[in-house]
């Protein structure tokens, strides 16, 4: 069969699922017994950031290193938590990726550990749809050196890259792909085109994308 020489590329937290209740339940029981906190609205500013920059945004008080240290021990929190339980999916993940995998090579890059990724697709079933991935966890690369390392490692020629912040579209732009707004997560962009409102109308969105 010859190979896909197209790749849709998705971002993970607010573009494929929300597990920002599931993680903040994981870190508050992790932090409660040292006085600390986080709260929903702290967490769903994390989500998506590498995890240096989840350790300088929520615990600046801290040295650096000690920040590091606790910041990791939340992130360790999550996974086996998620590995079993999941979380939210946004609707019609699974059927519009399953269309979507009959055109196009499908692939995964986050700034997430790459355990977190494996609970992603574990929990849910969806690793057998994806053709590769590639997290800051397994590399200590940014989004847009991994976007790039994937599309290299696979011989892609043309790419979409599929998220809902500023920082996707910084690191769609970096790895020189298009970028497609999933205006139904974490991010607050204004006029940014292409754009998709539902995970659903991906399928016609990315045709238009990579088929023009």
């Amino acid at each position: 069969m010859e190979a896909k020489r197209k790749a849709v590329l998705f971002d993970l937290d607010g573009t494929l699922w929300d597990s920002a209740q599931e993680v903040l339940l994981c870190w508050n029981r992790l932090l409660s017994p040292l006085g600390r906190h986080v709260t929903k609205e702290e967490m769903d500013r994390l989500m998506g950031l590498t995890p240096r920059e989840i350790a300088d945004a929520q615990f600046p008080e801290l040295p650096p290193a000690e920040r590091y240290a606790l910041t990791e021990r939340c992130l360790l929190a999550e996974s086996p938590y998620l590995y079993k339980r999941g979380a939210r999916l946004y609707p019609r993940v699974r059927e519009t990726l399953l269309q979507l995998k009959k055109r196009y090579f499908i692939g995964l890059v986050s700034n997430c550990t790459e355990d977190y990724a494996l609970a992603f697709f574990h929990a849910h079933g969806l690793g057998g749809i994806f053709d590769d991935h590639e997290t800051a966890g397994r590399t200590g690369l940014g989004k847009g050196e991994n976007i790039a390392l994937l599309l290299r490692r696979n011989q892609i020629e043309k790419a979409v890259y599929v998220g809902d912040t500023a920082k996707d579209q910084a690191a769609a732009q970096a790895a020189h792909i298009l970028f497609l707004y999933a205006s139904w997560g974490f991010g607050d962009l204004i006029g940014v085109q292409p754009c998709a409102e539902r995970f659903s109308e991906l399928i016609s969105a990315v045709s238009s994308v990579l088929e023009s």
